[in-house]
């Protein structure tokens, strides 16, 4: 926790008190980044944006220097890393592009980076080589990490599988979520769902029950000795139930 609410409410109201208007200038690149420190020790959610648009304020409403600002915060404070790599795809500067890509193959920044560089340049051949690279580490991943993994392979294959423009780009995609359900996935029941829903032959497929059976062996095996019947007990249990169902086809008569 970064501090208590009692302390929050307190700068909060140092913070209303000095009232700004949305073209304010003349603070300093360290003052900008003052507030943003300040406005995430608040523990109420309107209170951090109305911080953080303090901030943006503070920078003159100048897109550009303030997410120079942030990229500079990023590197400095590695207290404030995540949250300022978040904030960086809200402002859409094409500058920070070689900055987000440098962090997006970090296994604790990766996904947010990803994130920020999906909603400056959209999904593109090199942002899906580098999601690749995110995806596929598999050194110092926690809990935590393994769900943003998940969550950001579903988003891309939800991105190029809903989009016309990014036909292209679906076949690697599809590819890569089938490899990364294979062989490193451990919460592997949106992703297997949303690959159903992108390819309406894998659902009833050899491909499906060679990839599910093939993740449930990894899954077993490497949560073992860990409590499955806690944090993993509905993600074995989709395991067994889509194997069993495909498994009473017959098997057999699976197309590939």
């Amino acid at each position: 926790m970064r501090t208590t609410c009692m302390i929050a409410l307190a700068m909060y109201s140092c913070l209303v008190g000095r009232a700004v208007t949305a073209q304010e200038s003349g603070y300093s690149d360290a003052e900008v980044k003052a507030q943003f420190v300040e406005a995430g020790m608040f523990c109420h959610a309107e209170f951090i944006r109305r911080g953080y648009r303090r901030a943006f304020e503070m920078a003159g409403c100048d897109t550009n220097r303030y997410a120079r600002i942030l990229r500079e915060l990023a590197v400095e404070n590695t207290n404030e890393t995540e949250w300022a790599i978040a904030s960086l795809g809200r402002y859409k500067t094409t500058e920070s592009l070689p900055f987000l890509y440098s962090c997006a193959t970090n296994a604790v920044y990766g996904a947010k980076a990803l994130k920020a560089v999906f909603a400056i340049e959209g999904v593109t051949s090199n942002s899906v080589a580098v999601a690749q690279s995110y995806l596929f580490m598999t050194n110092g991943i926690s809990y935590k990490e393994e769900n943003e993994k998940s969550d950001t392979c579903i988003d891309l294959l939800k991105k190029v599988c809903s989009d016309p423009s990014l036909s292209s780009l679906r076949p690697a995609v599809i590819a890569m979520a089938l490899d990364f359900q294979r062989d490193v996935e451990l919460m592997p029941n949106v992703l297997d769902m949303t690959l159903c829903d992108a390819d309406a032959s894998f659902r009833f497929s050899k491909r499906r029950l060679d990839i599910l059976r093939n993740t449930a062996q990894r899954v077993f095996t490497e949560l073992e000795p860990v409590a499955v019947d806690t944090c993993y007990a509905f993600q074995t249990n989709y395991l067994a139930n889509a194997i069993n169902e495909l498994v009473a086809y017959p098997e057999a008569n699976l197309p590939d």
